[in-house]
């Protein structure tokens, strides 16, 4: 009996902490007419805001034809648009003091900007650019192929550690697509081809398959008005989950 009460009692401490975790942030949410989705955390303490946009697509999302694509275009969105020339990007986030990169997962492809507030329109208008224009031409597919293969080499080929979680995972997951390295494998970098490329970003990078999150110095009105101002007039696609 008393290590049930005590039982009860832990239970009940978890979940209060759990919601008191929760009312810290207290986010505001909202979804666009076009189906972003939009997670506002109002933070004010710093005036600097951190915008990410979190893709619905990662290694899972992949066909054969398409293995390391998700992550390939972690890589290709800070190439270039059809307004922004190749290399530009890194430039107009240095100038400005942009703290950004990029992740992928089996799940998801996120993007992330650390940014001073009055900064983030500037993030914003970059970000919509490349959901609809990005570059994908020889030069910058090629370039990129390039890059992935020697991270390939340097983080899987020749490190221990990486092998052993890239076999790990091809022996827990037998008949799932987690089985694959999120990275792809040599070969299948090699066969990417432009047009395949295209296509992924075609049917992937809508913003009903994304979710934004901005948190810090900005309020849910500001952030509304801004999401509305970059990414509301942005046609919508298709579900693109296989």
């Amino acid at each position: 009996m008393y290590s049930r009460f005590i039982s009860a009692i832990f239970l009940t401490i978890t979940l209060w902490a759990g919601a008191a975790q929760c009312g810290i942030f207290n986010p505001t949410t909202f979804t666009l007419k076009n189906g972003m989705q939009v997670v506002v955390i109002e933070n004010p303490r710093v005036p600097a805001v951190t915008h990410m946009l979190w893709w619905k697509v990662g290694a899972i999302d992949e066909q054969d034809h398409s293995r390391g694509l998700a992550h390939f275009f972690e890589h290709l969105m800070f190439r270039g648009t059809n307004t922004i020339k190749p290399g530009e990007m890194h430039k107009i986030f240095g100038r400005n003091g942009v703290d950004y990169n990029a992740f992928t997962s089996n799940d998801f492809t996120a993007y992330y900007e650390i940014v001073a507030k009055d900064r983030l329109p500037m993030v914003m208008k970059i970000e919509a650019d490349r959901m609809q224009n990005l570059l994908i031409n020889d030069d910058n597919f090629h370039t990129e192929k390039n890059v992935v293969i020697e991270e390939r080499r340097l983080r899987i080929d020749n490190n221990p550690k990486g092998l052993f979680w890239e076999r790990l995972s091809a022996m827990q997951y037998l008949n799932h697509p987690a089985r694959l390295p999120v990275i792809g494998w040599a070969h299948k970098i090699q066969a990417l081809t432009k047009e395949s490329a295209q296509a992924f970003y075609d049917k992937h990078y809508k913003p009903n398959n994304a979710i934004l999150v901005l948190a810090g110095d900005i309020t849910p009105a500001r952030a509304k008005a801004l999401a509305e101002e970059h990414y509301g007039a942005i046609p919508a696609g298709p579900i693109s989950h296989i």
